[in-house]
C-alpha cells in the first residue's frame, strides 16, 4: 500500500503541473478582465511547437520556450480581437480552440511516432539527495521534471506579481473596474494586453510540458480537456494561485488514480452484508472509463453553477470580467 501511494503521488504531481501551469495564465488574464476560452487551444499549439523543436533541435529547453512563446502568439490574436476590436471573448477564446485543435490535427500529422528524450527526472537541489528516500512524499517532492518544480516553484511568484507589486495592483483596478483605473491615469489597454499575453505563454508552457514532460510524445488532440479544465480550476480557486495548486494536484490526483485503479481491489467479502448491493456500485464507480468523467463532471458542475451572478460576487471573480471596455463609451 505505501508503494502504491507513493506512486499515486508520484503521478499526481506529474498530471497536475499543466492543469497549474494553465490556471495560473488564466488567474492573470481574468484578473485583467479578459476571459480566455482558448486555453485548450493554446496548449495544443505549446505542444506541438515545443515537442517539434525538440526534435529538430535536441534541445528540450529551447523546445519549452518555443512552446510557451507560442501560446503567447497565439493568445495575442485573442487580445487583438478582444480589446482592440472589441469582439465577444467568449466566442473569441471558442474560436481559438478550434482554430488550434485544426491547426495541430494538420501539422502534427508529420511529427507523430518522433522519439525525443525531453526532460528528465532530477532530483531536487541540495535537499532531495536526503529526502527523496522519505516513505510515500519523497519521490514525488524531491525527484521530479524541472518543469514540474519550475510550475511550483511560479505559483508564489504569481501570487506575489498580483499582490504585492503596483503593476499588479493596476492588473486587479482594470479588472474591477477599467473605467476608474483610466480615470486615474492607468494604461487599461496595455494592462489587458500584458495580462493575455501572458495568460497565453503560461497555456503554451502548458502544452510544452504535456509533450515533453509528462507523455515525451505528440499524439494528436493530447491535451484532451486540461484546457477546460483549467478554467473551472479558476473559478474553484477564486482566482488565487495557491488554491490553484490545490485544485490542480486534486484534478492531477483523480487523473493518476484512473490510471492506477486497476490495481485496487475494493470488492467486500461474499460473506458481508449489502456486498451483492455494493460491490457492483464500487465497480461501476471505479470503472477506468466511468472515473475519466468525473475531471469533466466537476468542471461541468463548477462552470454552471457559478453563472450565477450571486455566486460569481461572492467568490470574487473580477467585477469587470466579460466586458470590452471603450473609452469612448465610458
Amino acid at each position: 500500500m505505501v508503494g502504491f501511494l507513493a506512486g499515486l503521488l508520484d503521478a499526481t504531481v506529474r498530471a497536475g503541473t499543466p492543469l497549474l501551469l494553465a490556471a495560473m495564465g488564466e488567474i492573470i488574464s481574468e484578473r485583467g478582465g479578459v476571459l480566455n476560452l482558448g486555453v485548450e487551444g493554446m496548449m495544443l499549439v505549446g505542444a506541438l511547437c515545443g515537442f517539434a523543436t525538440t526534435v529538430v533541435t535536441g534541445s528540450p529547453w529551447l523546445g519549452f520556450a518555443v512552446g510557451t512563446l507560442a501560446g503567447a502568439a497565439f493568445a495575442t490574436i485573442h487580445a487583438v480581437l478582444c480589446i482592440s476590436l472589441k469582439a465577444d471573448q467568449v466566442i473569441s477564446g471558442v474560436m481559438l480552440t478550434l482554430l488550434g485543435t485544426g491547426l495541430t490535427t494538420y501539422f502534427g500529422q508529420a511529427w507523430i511516432g518522433k522519439d525525443i528524450d525531453g526532460f528528465d527526472t532530477v532530483t531536487f537541489p541540495i535537499v532531495g539527495e536526503f529526502l527523496v528516500d522519505l516513505p510515500v512524499v519523497g519521490t514525488a517532492l524531491f525527484r521530479n521534471t524541472p518543469t514540474d518544480y519550475l510550475a511550483i516553484m511560479l505559483v508564489p511568484v504569481v501570487g506575489y506579481f498580483l499582490f504585492r507589486t503596483n503593476l499588479g495592483l493596476e492588473v486587479t483596478a482594470v479588472g474591477d473596474d477599467p473605467e476608474a483605473a483610466d480615470t486615474m491615469g492607468v494604461p487599461v489597454f496595455t494592462v489587458r494586453y500584458l495580462c493575455v499575453i501572458l495568460g497565453g505563454a503560461f497555456a503554451g508552457a502548458a502544452g510544452a510540458h504535456l509533450s515533453l514532460a509528462f507523455s515525451k510524445l505528440w499524439t494528436t488532440g493530447m491535451v484532451a480537456g486540461r484546457g477546460w479544465i483549467a478554467i473551472a480550476l479558476v473559478i474553484f480557486a477564486q482566482w488565487r494561485p495557491w488554491r490553484a495548486l490545490v485544485g490542480a494536484y486534486l484534478f492531477g490526483g483523480i487523473e493518476a488514480l484512473i490510471l492506477r485503479s486497476q490495481g485496487l481491489d475494493l470488492a467486500l467479502g461474499a460473506d458481508t452484508p449489502l456486498a451483492s448491493v455494493i460491490n457492483p456500485a464500487v465497480e461501476l464507480l471505479t470503472n477506468p472509463q466511468v472515473m475519466a468523467m468525473y475531471p469533466y463532471l466537476a468542471t461541468v458542475v463548477v462552470l454552471v453553477a457559478t453563472t450565477r451572478n450571486s455566486l460569481k460576487q461572492r467568490v470574487g471573480a473580477p467585477s469587470a470580467l466579460l466586458d470590452n471596455y471603450s473609452r469612448e463609451l465610458e
